[in-house]
């Protein structure tokens, strides 16, 4: 938060504050130690004056606060009974819904229709209804003000500072909605922040001027607890643009610390043997793929590093684009890297690497360095870069190993770079010669959304490729309902012998390896693997997954792409890389447990040829169901960009990116990076403007980036 989570008032213990009672509550359920802590967890939700709050958007089991409206009563009992709820039915706007409230009997003459009441209860579900459990209430009256409660809310009240403290809380022009956790409802984290805010002073702004248009840093921490009657939005604003400009700091500055380093200059060679390669290739580059080669080659001239992403639709040619880069460097007689993350995608580059320079009739040296290699295969791949021999090496982290130098690094290329620490690349790089930092070209095979390029890529020059090779066809992709209709799903079976028949191949891909006998259906590799033997008789079939030994895995690979097998049952170890051009058809199980942008890498696995391509996403899901429908708008569209954004509205993206981060580990909390597009806009303009008036405050701007921040930010 621009600096402030470092002053005094910020880092201020939370028992000074509140007491250590409600503190050790505060720690125990959600970790939080300073006043910092809690103020900067934003409410989920808000409920105006006089409003309801539609209960749907929470999470079935969850312990919920809000606030509904009495529909009806159930009749009295005939005798009373105090092991009986209370029954009611109450309206939170959109539906009416059963509540249940123990020891409330005494409270059926005061709730009648249209009755406002504040509810802290469990959402559950019976026969596919939302209901209310456990429900504690209190009654509001017609001027939002305390009335009778039950359970923990009348204790909230049982002295004159808890009524007044509750009627401050329930006057407010609207009511925060907290999500709560074991023993700390959301009622109860409202009035905590209240006592915090009410003992908080005046916030200075930690900008030397207040943005135009936005309102000052104090009313924005506390309008986003609290909002005035004109609403949240005004006070999240200021706290979204304080959350970006701090982000688009930090990767400016890092940004400039990389392009005050040092590079070799690989100029281009006229006649060289990137012009060979281009001369050589048996098909012609797509537009984009000239336009980028470009780019690259002009940032590898230059004396300070390239640091690039090249973000490419799957199967848009990214590996042909950066062997150009590869030649650029060998041009300038030097040697280039390229860090795969697993053994089965080196492996493919490598081969890929060799047999385009072979079609070509390019004379380059590339080796391969892995784990699973002989001392004595390794022995001599390690002298080759040490000596400068090897031109290329491409390898695994095996190349981030004690003992891995080169005669003179001039590239290095990562693909996949989520998968690599920032420690990890940074390793790399450190092994240029003289120190120099080699330059950097970063591979992504999932399309970045513009929003996302702006921030956490806001260091790198961003590429895309987004056409398809000349020639290449479209992959036709299908939803199949197993549960609902089995003939579909034997019909996918049929397909997949009729393209085997006609010398294609095909993939089935698993979301397991080994069996689950609790599972209705078994959908692992090892269950599917006996499915396909029985389904498909006379076909070469076998099974790739991550427990296999190395040496296996590549056999099992070699004879998948050689044609000695027809049909591959794995698991995601072919998600990226894998290139045979001969498959052409893709049955994927149990689709639904894949994000997005994994199915949309899985079935680039197919099609890759002048053949088409065919997926089958089988799933157990019912019509109408939020899975169910993310599948079919996956199976109408194959852009990568679309299914990008779609990705990062419906999760997150980090998790679009391969990676589990959070916005803790990211900086963004508040920012929605698919509908803050303008604000992102703005202060990567503002950003500039400071780094180039005041480095100073820059720093003080960026203090609050902790290390895992830090670190996450260069790992992107």
């Amino acid at each position: 938060m621009l600096g402030w989570l470092g002053s005094d008032y910020a880092r201020t213990p939370l028992n000074i504050v509140v007491g250590p009672k409600i503190a050790k509550k505060l720690h125990t359920g959600f970790g939080m130690e300073t006043v910092s802590d809690a103020l900067t967890n934003f409410p989920k939700r808000y409920v105006a004056q006089g409003k309801s709050l539609d209960v749907s958007f929470s999470d079935i089991g969850d312990t919920i606060t809000t606030v509904v409206e009495v529909h009806s009563i159930s009749p009295a009992p005939a005798f009373a009974d105090r092991r009986k709820p209370l029954k009611i039915y109450v309206s939170d706007g959109v539906r009416i819904l059963p509540a249940a409230i123990f020891g409330a009997e005494w409270l059926r003459n005061m709730l009648h229709p249209g009755v406002r009441l504040l509810i802290v209860g469990t959402l559950s579900e019976f026969r596919n209804e939302l209901q209310l459990k456990n429900v504690d209430c209190m009654v509001l009256k017609a001027d939002g003000s305390v009335g009778a409660a039950t359970g923990k809310l009348a204790t909230l009240t049982k002295t004159a500072k808890g009524i007044a403290e509750m009627q401050r809380l329930l006057t407010r022009p609207y009511l925060p909605i907290y999500r709560g956790r074991k023993g700390v409802a959301g009622i109860h984290l409202a009035l905590f922040m209240q006592r915090i805010l009410e003992w908080l002073p005046l916030q200075p702004d930690p900008l030397p001027a207040t943005p135009e248009g936005l309102t000052d840093f104090d009313s924005a921490l506390r309008g986003a607890h609290f909002p005035s009657i004109a609403g949240p939005d005004i006070a999240l604003t200021r706290l979204k643009y304080d959350e970006a400009l701090e982000l688009q700091l930090a990767v400016g500055a890092r940004k400039r610390t990389q392009e005050s380093l040092t590079a070799p200059a690989c100029t281009e060679v006229t006649g060289g043997l990137r012009d060979e390669l281009r001369r050589g290739l048996p098909f012609s580059l797509t537009d984009g793929q000239v336009a980028v080669a470009a780019d690259i080659a002009h940032d590898m001239s230059q004396t300070s590093p390239m640091n690039r992403l090249l973000a490419g639709e799957v199967g848009s040619g990214k590996t042909v684009v950066a062997l150009l880069g590869m030649l650029q460097a060998v041009d300038a007689s030097r040697q280039c890297a390229m860090l795969a993350p697993t053994e089965v995608l080196a492996q493919q580059h490598y081969r890929s690497l060799t047999a385009m320079l072979e079609q070509a009739g390019v004379a380059v040296t590339v080796r391969l360095l892995t784990g699973s290699m002989s001392t004595k295969e390794r022995r001599a791949t390690l002298l080759e870069a040490v000596n400068g021999e090897a031109d290329i090496v491409v390898g695994t982290h095996a190349l981030l190993s004690e003992g891995v130098e080169f005669f003179d690094l001039g590239l290095v290329v990562v693909d996949e770079q989520h998968r690599f620490g920032v420690r990890q690349r940074d390793q790399l790089r450190s092994r240029g010669r003289g120190g120099m930092t080699p330059h950097l070209l970063v591979m992504s095979a999932t399309p970045i959304p513009r929003t996302v390029a702006m921030t956490i890529f806001g260091d790198l020059a961003v590429s895309q490729l987004t056409e398809l090779p000349r020639g290449r066809q479209e992959i036709q992709s299908f939803v199949v309902p197993t549960l609902e209709k089995p003939r579909w799903e034997a019909r996918t079976w049929e397909r997949i012998g009729e393209e085997v028949s006609k010398g294609n191949r095909a993939f089935i891909v698993c979301p397991r390896i080994t069996r689950d006998e609790e599972q209705f259906l078994d959908e692992s590799v090892e269950a599917v693997f006996d499915r396909a033997r029985k389904k498909l008789p006379g076909v070469r079939i076998s099974q790739l997954h991550g427990n296999m030994a190395p040496e296996d895995k590549d056999r099992v690979m070699q004879a998948f792409a050689g044609g000695q097998l027809d049909v591959l049952v794995s698991t995601t170890v072919i998600e990226v890389g894998v290139d045979v051009p001969e498959a052409t058809i893709m049955m994927i199980r149990r689709a639904e447990s894949y994000g997005i942008s994994q199915i949309h890498q899985l079935r680039g696995r197919v099609g890759r040829g002048d053949r088409g391509g065919l997926c089958f996403l089988c799933t157990h899901t019912h019509s109408q169901t939020p899975e169910r429908t993310r599948l079919e708008r996956i199976a109408t569209t194959t852009d990568g960009i679309q299914l990008a954004e779609l990705d990062l509205a419906t999760r997150s993206f980090g998790d679009l990116l391969g990676d589990d981060q959070s916005g803790l580990a990211t900086g963004l909390g508040l920012v929605d990076l698919t509908t803050d597009g303008e604000i992102i806009e703005r202060t990567r303009h503002d950003a500039t403007a400071l780094l180039d008036s005041d480095e100073r405050l820059v720093g003080e701007l960026i203090s609050d980036i902790d290390e895992e921040q830090s670190n996450y930010l260069d790992r992107s």
